[in-house]
């Protein structure tokens, strides 16, 4: 499901994310589009709904429905105690419970199912938010109703910001902070979603902190990053919920991002990604310019989740891929196996691997539409998961080769570097993108000297395996830059003297982003230099932004399929010592134990269902609360 806030400006900035969200999709579209309010700016009229709207989102719109939350600006014209008004008009929701969950009466909140999870939708802007109110009356009857294995809610208005907006002083925040909250929490709400504030900003897994001013101190159940990749995923077997605010979709942003409860803020524009796949749940923030700048899962029940792939990637037959999990209730160690025929057969990639949630497997290189991975606690075989669905491997795939915020050598000083700093590497200082300094969303600040030196120097090397058929650049700059791959150059803007002391020929955006395609010929086979120069557009510039990401079409040569329909076998990826080939007849052997045992796995005949289903039984029958009443 797609996550938007406060986009409704119909600038470029709302389409960038839109675009940044279908191409992290690969183009599929979200299953559900939730917009958290302010999807019409400034007043929410029929014409600004049309244009800020209707317009920007059309192609997504066609196929897909948007289960929106009225915020401020829609309230300028429409009113949801008549519920009417362009907001009402454009929309019909559920007053009667069709979609799922209790009657509300009204379309300004209601509740719908989709799946296993149970939506609660709240009007914070115009309905009135009292705890003996008909709005969280009617929430809390609703929620005692639902036996969803997981709750998300949403509404406009944060119960914790630290944005353009300051949840310890505005009226209706605190009122959804202090009334709304220990209801949902009671009840066991899992994520809860909001904009207004306009920043992204993510919580730590939170129980209790309704006071205001928001204390922190006592109400943060896990200190950890959430991340299935960091410090794992965390666990909603008990209380706590995530919050999210995502008032980031097009509008301005701007905010201090220093809340207490907070694990991540970023001031930039972007939307969120939900997954929901049996007992996990993970969401991700897609920046704007295409970048995930952050990522928590929350996983509930004994058992696996697997988080990563998902299904629906294409992968490089032979590339290195991250297996991602998440587990509770587990021995410690796992199984790690793929499949090529969506579950038919399966060969392992590492045996009683530890059960840290991360596993690199390099690919065989071997085509599929039909890859899975799995994982099963070495201990108890019941506690396995599969890929939520197929994913591909192909002689043929667009990698990301450099994604923003990879780390660059760079020369910032007044001298100018030999002639040969395009084609060579080593020796220079190095940090991770963003590189640049005068904008404060600087991860590397370079030397702002005055007068302003007019050329920074970036560069670093790539390898390249396979083939390359296509190549296309994306770089963020301030004011102009050229780029040359092994010294010869591919792209430039607002650059016609290359000379170190040369300035730009015109100044640019804060941030402008420049996307296209470039000339594959410049690369090899094996390592290659990438290189760049940013000028400023004078010495009083009072910024310099540098970054880069590379996406390469490669094509390599790959395995014909095996004359057993495609099963794997021996050559089929591995996982460092651990791996492990097939038994010829379809089953996997696992290398010996340290008894001498080797355990052969046998061929699952019902595919990646039944492990599915399992993780569904046991995520319902050890739903992590009961339904309870605040006392």
């Amino acid at each position: 499901m797609w996550v938007v806030g406060d986009s409704g400006t119909g600038g470029s900035r709302q389409r960038a994310v839109f675009a940044a969200m279908r191409d992290v999709t690969g183009g599929a579209s979200p299953d559900l589009f939730l917009h958290v309010g302010d999807m019409a700016y400034s007043d929410g009229t029929t014409s600004e709904f049309d244009r800020n709207f209707f317009d920007v989102y059309a192609p997504l719109l066609r196929n897909t429905v948007v289960w929106p939350a009225m915020g401020n600006h829609e309230g300028h014209t429409s009113v949801s105690a008549t519920q009417s008004g362009p907001y009402y008009e454009a929309y019909v929701l559920p007053v009667d419970g069709a979609a799922g969950g209790l009657p509300s009466g009204t379309e300004a909140y209601y509740a719908f199912d989709y799946g296993n999870v149970h939506f609660i939708v709240l009007d914070s802007h115009q309905s009135d938010r009292a705890i003996d109110g008909p709005m969280l009356r009617w929430m809390q009857m609703d929620l005692a109703a639902t036996a969803a294995d997981w709750i998300v809610a949403y509404w406009h208005h944060p119960a914790y910001t630290d944005g353009s907006h300051d949840s310890d002083r505005e009226g209706a925040l605190i009122d959804m902070r202090e009334n709304a909250l220990p209801i949902l929490e009671a009840a066991g709400v899992d994520v809860v979603l909001a904009g207004h504030s306009h920043i992204y900003e993510r919580s730590y897994l939170l129980h209790g902190a309704y006071d205001t001013p928001t204390s922190a101190a006592g109400h943060i159940l896990d200190m950890g990053d959430g991340r299935p990749d960091g410090d794992g995923a965390y666990d909603a077997n008990g209380d706590g919920a995530l919050y999210v605010v995502a008032g980031h979709g097009g509008t301005g942003v701007s905010g201090a991002g220093n809340h207490p409860v907070m694990f991540h803020s970023e001031v930039d524009h972007g939307s969120c990604l939900i997954d929901v796949a049996g007992g996990s749940l993970t969401l991700r923030n897609i920046r704007w310019d295409g970048t995930e700048t952050d990522r928590v899962s929350l996983v509930k029940g004994d058992g696996i989740a697997v988080l990563a792939p998902v299904g629906g990637e294409t992968f490089l037959a032979g590339s290195t891929v991250d297996v991602l999990w998440a587990s509770t209730g587990t021995s410690g160690e796992v199984r790690v196996e793929y499949s090529l025929d969506d579950g038919e057969r399966w060969a392992v990639i590492a045996d009683r691997t530890p059960d840290d949630g991360r596993l690199a497997w390099e690919t065989p290189r071997r085509e599929s539409t039909r890859a899975r991975v799995r994982v099963t606690d070495v201990a108890d075989a019941t506690l396995s998961a599969t890929s939520p669905a197929s994913f591909a491997l192909s002689a043929s795939a667009e990698v990301e080769v450099l994604p923003f915020g990879g780390t660059w050598e760079y020369h910032d000083q007044p001298e100018a570097p030999p002639s040969d700093w395009d084609t060579t590497t080593g020796g220079w200082p190095s940090g991770p993108g963003q590189l640049g300094y005068g904008d404060g969303d600087e991860a590397t600040t370079l030397l702002d000297a005055d007068p302003n030196i007019a050329s920074a120097y970036f560069r670093r090397t790539i390898t390249v395996d396979g083939a390359v058929t296509s190549a296309r650049l994306r770089v963020l700059f301030d004011d102009g830059f050229a780029a040359f791959v092994n010294g010869a150059p591919v792209l430039s803007r607002n650059v016609d003297d290359l000379a170190h002391d040369a300035y730009a020929s015109t100044g640019s955006m804060d941030d402008e982003l420049l996307e296209m395609d470039i000339d594959p010929a410049a690369f090899v086979d094996g390592e290659n230099v990438i290189a760049v120069i940013v000028k400023q557009s004078s010495g009083s510039s009072s910024d310099l932004s540098f970054d880069l990401s590379l996406r390469l079409g490669l094509r390599v040569d790959v395995e014909p399929p095996p004359t057993d329909a495609g099963a794997p076998d021996d050559d089929g990826g591995s996982a460092g010592d651990d791996a492990a080939g097939p038994d010829p007849d379809g089953g996997s052997t696992s290398p010996p134990s340290s008894d001498g045992c080797g355990c052969r796995v046998a061929p699952s005949p019902a595919g990646p269902g039944l492990a599915l289903a399992l993780l569904a039984l046991l995520a319902f029958a050890r739903r992590r609360r009961s339904i309870r009443r605040p006392g």
